[in-house]
């Protein structure tokens, strides 16, 4: 039975089945830890607990967008010149990780014991680490992922990582709802903290047993310069991408709503801070829910229907938060936003490797997150919008910049599965 569930259309690889199972492993141990610090529901509440104003909420999409995706672009080259990437990922991995530690000895030892803007310089300065170390290793790691696993299995694996990740969440949702109930501010986010980095160390060793097959050398190495040249061609001439990449940026500006969920809740229905675990649970049973069946979608149809489908269900989670009367039918706005992280998570990534070469996927990725970050600044606009008018206005602007990019994608981006790509990168001598 498993051998037809990791049935592909490609040649029989070396390892699949190993590969599969570690690969699954690694991305749901990770998703149980950042569920401990979930950016939607615990950051949040940390940072109000600091002090921290509307502005310094939507701060936290912002930061983790930029910081995860802009520096991607200085690494792209040089992981091109490695034909093996073992090596590479664990040491990037090792990166993305350490933060969260110190993240849990300044929680514990410092933040409280400062006043609200040293706090919030030192929690945001070392999350923007996190932020960055997650950058670096983010193309290696999806380079070597997207070596070692066909591409019509692709959905499958990231849709299995996500349902055994979201029924980790589940648990994490209930540790984090027993912490902040039982143990106080700020030692209880610094347990989260820690929680999330003995998590990920937990990963990194599935991350440490994937087995690589060797890989093709480009064929001469560049320098910087030159490649960067060479990143306005792909623009010029690949006009389904450049599609695509603006459909990317209106979901990303829409998801500025998303760091306003849970303290709307709160304060809509005055509830207790330990909800915020309540809400991670609800978040986490509707990826299981959701993740295999968009894993289905993804290699029988296309990753583009799911980003489609991830815009319209972004709107639909922003007028639920906009009406809701109760918090009982408050809680499908976090069945929204898991459905939507499910759905870009499984095909975000996935989709921007069918527009290149296997040659140039970490320049594809890099390129895309370096373009589209910028806008989730948009972030900054709400939490300031948010301030002066009220979470209403954010959530009607996310929701008509979620349907602007159901349209675009609709009627401006094929399927780029069912096309055929030329290599445009191009390298000149220096």
């Amino acid at each position: 039975m498993f051998n037809r569930f990791l049935r592909s259309s490609e040649p029989q690889r070396p390892f699949l089945k190993w590969n599969f199972v570690a690969n699954v492993c690694d991305g749901a141990i990770f998703s149980l830890a950042m569920s401990f610090v979930s950016l939607q529901t615990v950051l949040p509440v940390f940072v109000k607990k600091i002090g921290g104003s509307n502005v310094a909420v939507g701060l936290i999409p912002v930061l983790w967008t930029v910081g995860f995706n802009f520096p991607q672009i200085f690494i792209a080259n040089f992981t091109q010149r490695f034909a093996r990437k073992n090596k590479l990922v664990l040491t990037t991995a090792m990166v993305q990780r350490t933060p969260w530690l110190l993240l849990a000895l300044l929680s514990f030892f410092l933040v409280a014991r400062t006043n609200t803007e040293i706090g919030l310089l030192l929690f945001f300065s070392v999350f923007a680490l996190a932020a960055i170390g997650g950058s670096i290793n983010l193309p290696v790691w999806f380079d070597l992922v997207a070596k070692i696993t066909p591409v019509d299995l692709r959905g499958r694996l990231f849709g299995v990582r996500q349902v055994l990740g979201a029924m980790l969440g589940v648990f994490g949702g209930w540790v984090v709802t027993k912490v902040l109930a039982a143990v106080a501010y700020p030692a209880s986010f610094a347990l989260l903290f820690l929680l999330a980095f003995i998590t990920m160390m937990v990963s990194y060793i599935f991350l440490a047993i994937l087995k690589e097959e060797n890989g093709a050398r480009p064929e001469k190495q560049v320098s910087y310069k030159s490649y960067l040249r060479s990143l306005p061609r792909i623009l010029r001439q690949q006009h389904n991408y450049r599609n695509f990449l603006i459909a990317d940026a209106l979901l990303i500006t829409a998801t500025m709503a998303s760091a306003f969920y849970t303290v709307s809740a709160l304060e809509k229905f005055s509830l207790a801070d330990a909800h915020a675990g309540t809400f991670i649970i609800v978040m986490m049973t509707s990826m299981m829910a959701g993740n295999l069946f968009f894993g289905y979608l993804a290699d029988h149809f296309g990753h583009r229907l799911n980003l489609l489908l991830a815009a319209i269900v972004t709107a639909g989670t922003c007028l639920t938060a906009l009406l809701a009367p109760t918090v009982e039918i408050y809680l499908l706005v976090f069945a929204g936003a898991a459905f939507t992280i499910g759905l870009t998570g499984i095909s975000r990534l996935p989709i921007i490797t069918e527009f290149c070469s296997n040659a140039e996927r970490p320049t594809y990725i890099a390129l895309t997150n370096m373009i589209t970050s910028p806008f989730v600044l948009s972030g900054l606009a709400g939490g300031w919008l948010a301030n002066r008018f009220g979470y209403d206005t954010v959530f009607i602007i996310a929701t008509i910049l979620a349907l602007a990019s159901a349209v675009w994608l609709a009627q401006k981006v094929e399927e780029p599965r069912k096309l055929n790509f030329s290599t445009v990168v191009r390298y000149e001598a220096q």
